[in-house]
């Protein structure tokens, strides 16, 4: 019956599921100008997980329902264009191929260090096309953010070749469309 009510106003809303929606935590302060842990606002009286919350954009199907009593935070229609990625290429370069059991995860793939740039491009891609799909889960909330899952399917190379490998990224959702990644493999994908 809830489901059928929310989906009811969402539609009159305009806030269907094709759509993404914005956290308005109605805070001067988010997740990235905090740099990563939010912090109560004491001028607006917002809590830190709204601040955490605050101008984060979801697929409205796929968003985090946090409210509490007397919650301010009201979630609006957003058009987003593009996702932009805090992903540098060290974490595929300094830690996927140097980390010794993450390397040898890579090379059960068939991966070395010369691939990196490849493995980089493939993840951005699908880590935007995955999000601008709302094909994410959401992980925990706290004062660090909403953290998202994103699965990477990456074929096998070399003796490999035939392989799909399934494996999550973690992610935080930043302002605007924006995903700061956390680790470039966070586990296996269960049943893969």
């Amino acid at each position: 019956m809830f489901e059928q009510i929310r989906w009811i106003l969402d539609n009159m809303l305009g806030l269907n599921s094709d759509v993404f929606v914005i956290r308005d935590g109605t805070s001067s302060k988010d997740i990235k100008i905090c740099n990563g842990v939010a912090t109560k606002d004491e001028e607006t009286n917002a809590c830190a997980i709204c601040v955490a919350l605050n101008n984060t954009v979801y697929k409205n199907n796929n968003k985090p329902e946090y409210y509490h009593p007397n919650c301010r935070c009201k979630v609006k229609k957003y058009n987003l264009q593009t996702v932009a990625l805090d992903f540098p290429i060290e974490k595929i370069k300094n830690y996927l191929f140097k980390d010794l059991s993450k390397k040898a995860i890579m090379e059960s793939m068939g991966y070395t260090i010369e691939d990196a740039d490849y493995v980089y491009d493939l993840m951005s891609s699908n880590a935007k096309e995955k999000f601008m799909r709302g094909d994410y889960l959401l992980g925990s909330l706290g004062i660090n953010g909403q953290k998202i899952n994103i699965v990477i399917e990456l074929n096998g190379k070399g003796d490999k070749v035939g392989r799909t490998y399934k494996f999550k990224t973690g992610w935080t959702a930043y302002p605007y469309g924006e995903l700061h990644n956390n680790t470039p493999f966070g586990g296996w994908v269960k049943g893969e």
